[in-house]
């Protein structure tokens, strides 16, 4: 089994976890998350976690990387704990890494979504994974059962995360698996998009994102990202400069970084058939609103 990410693991102990205080709390008293930007030191962040207790299923979990490959090895291994304890029934794993609905973004998780995990398949093996972030925190996990492999990443805090994680996973996946990850890069040749139907503000329950023009010559956008309503000064806006990847009449596929150490992101613009406009980023939808 391979090395670390995000996660949460019912029952964890039974699992086979032994560090994963589901009660985040008081659980790091010492530890820091940071956050900074390229070219300064980051600063520690003044909670390791923000999010209230109620965010404790999803978002709460204090755990070891060692910890999160054991949550992911019973998914490879069917359910059951390293110990043969059956912690998930078979086909209770099963219909979670059963294919359920085709994501926009075909990359940053994979093409489709199960219950509760992304779905991807990298040279014909199927995998899943999920990934994970908080203020000054950012986790990592994909896992391919067929080749009984589980690789995880846990930070906490920097820019150079995201481009660390994709290092690691494509060298891991390679070096162990003999499969190769997916690149995500923008389009090659310069690729002529009308921009002008992105433009504007889209708005999901504590988040605000605005597109508007790029620097980066025709057809660039730029994406401030910042946090709204109960969230608002939460954290400094963040900006992503975005490049066409490819446009088809079903949806237009830009890649976005924050600077040039970054690693690119999907950032995905489509239209439902009532016409509504939709940007998918960071594996959420989120509909224009002005």
């Amino acid at each position: 089994m391979g090395r670390g990410a995000q996660g949460a693991a019912p029952r964890p102990a039974r699992a086979g976890a032994h560090h994963d205080p589901a009660r985040g709390g008081a659980a790091l008293p010492r530890r820091h998350g940071a956050h900074g930007r390229a070219g300064r030191d980051p600063r520690p962040h003044p909670q390791w976690n923000m999010l209230p207790r109620s965010a404790g299923p999803y978002g709460g979990i204090s755990a070891t990387a060692a910890d999160v490959a054991r949550f992911a090895r019973v998914f490879v291994d069917g359910g059951a704990a390293p110990d043969g304890t059956r912690v998930l029934p078979a086909a209770v794993v099963d219909a979670m890494l059963t294919r359920e609905v085709e994501m926009p973004d075909q990359w940053f998780l994979g093409a489709h979504w199960g219950l509760g995990w992304g779905l991807f398949e990298w040279d014909g093996a199927r995998g899943f994974g999920h990934d994970g972030s908080t203020f000054g925190q950012l986790a990592y996990l994909r896992a391919i059962p067929e080749k009984g492999l589980a690789i995880a990443l846990l930070t906490n805090g920097g820019g150079a995360a995201p481009k660390v994680f994709e290092t690691l996973c494509r060298e891991l996946c390679a070096e162990l698996a003999g499969v190769t990850m997916p690149a995500f890069a923008p389009a090659t040749e310069p690729l002529a998009v009308e921009t002008e139907p992105f433009l504007g503000s889209y708005k999901r329950e504590g988040f605000l994102m605005t597109i508007s023009d790029g620097n980066g010559g025709p057809g660039t956008l730029r994406l401030r990202y910042e946090g709204a309503d109960g969230l608002a000064g939460t954290f400094d806006p963040l900006v992503w400069h975005l490049t066409p990847v490819s446009h088809t009449p079903a949806k237009t596929v830009f890649a976005g970084r924050r600077n040039e150490k970054d690693a690119w992101i999907p950032v995905v613009f489509y239209a439902l058939a009532d016409g509504s406009r939709y940007v998918h980023f960071g594996v959420r939808a989120t509909a224009k609103s002005a």
